[in-house]
């Protein structure tokens, strides 16, 4: 039979100099920076047009069926592309939102 050994626990620390702790917060903060602005990008966060009825209602937090009401009220309809495709813009509805009741 083989005699077990106890566990040996070790435990190793290391202090960073300033430079050290400063070049990995910028690091860090650079790698966040980049992929906070693809993410921006890929979701089209920051652009104004949303290409379909549904990204509209859902950008406006309201139900497809209040949606149709909105528009019935005025809320401005998208710009029209083709004969089915209509587009609509952020920017126009926010500010139609913040004049009517």
């Amino acid at each position: 039979m083989t005699p077990v050994s106890p566990e040996i626990e070790i435990k190793v620390s290391h202090t960073l100099e300033p430079t050290q702790l400063d070049q990995i917060y910028q690091s860090v903060y650079n790698t966040t920076l980049e992929a906070i602005k693809q993410a921006r990008k890929d979701s089209h966060l920051d652009s104004d047009i949303l290409l379909t009825k549904k990204e509209a209602y859902t950008f406006l937090n309201v139900s497809a069926e209040y949606f149709e009401e909105l528009l019935v009220l005025g809320l401005p309809r998208g710009r029209l592309l083709s004969e089915r495709k209509e587009v609509y813009s952020k920017s126009q509805m926010r500010a139609w939102l913040l004049n009517n009741k």
